[in-house]
């Protein structure tokens, strides 16, 4: 199953859906891209992550246009301003999602203790939302299948 995740710059939302959802099983290879993807990913970010046991500091960010002509099992928006490339794919996308998950770089905070903060309580947030998605949406097409078209309950001989 081939994902793509957009969010605004390809350096947080996006790298976090990444890493959350290829935690929940294999089968699912999942790309990132930004809409106006940005330079550097925040350490900000990298340290959120790295607390929760991930890396992602080593990728680029990409944009959305070199993913527009490949097919898609689904293509996941994460924020309002991702949304609005819908319009710029193929019909090769079989599947859009969209979540709409809060920029933390929108804002002003007094200091950086209080942006990890913030941007830990996002990881929280996704984290709980992308477990649904994966649970109600995505599980049960990565289940082996039998030649009968059955998951796990197959009573074939």
């Amino acid at each position: 199953m081939n994902i793509l995740l957009v969010s605004n710059n390809d350096m947080c939302r996006s790298r976090m859906a990444q890493k959350i959802l290829s935690s929940f099983g294999h089968g699912i290879r999942i790309f990132t891209s930004g809409v106006l993807p940005g330079r550097v990913i925040p350490s900000s970010v990298i340290g959120v992550m790295e607390q929760n046991g991930y890396d992602c500091s080593r990728k680029k960010a990409s944009d959305v246009d070199i993913y527009c002509h490949q097919p898609w099992d689904y293509v996941i928006t994460l924020c309002e301003e991702a949304k609005e490339v819908e319009g710029d794919f193929n019909k090769e996308v079989k599947n859009w999602k969209h979540f709409s998950f809060d920029d933390p770089f929108q804002h002003v905070y007094g200091d950086e203790t209080e942006l990890e903060y913030r941007i830990s309580e996002l990881y929280e947030t996704m984290y709980c939302e992308l477990y649904e998605f994966y649970r109600d949406e995505l599980s049960e097409q990565l289940l082996p299948r039998c030649t009968c078209g059955a998951n796990t309950y197959c009573r074939c001989e």
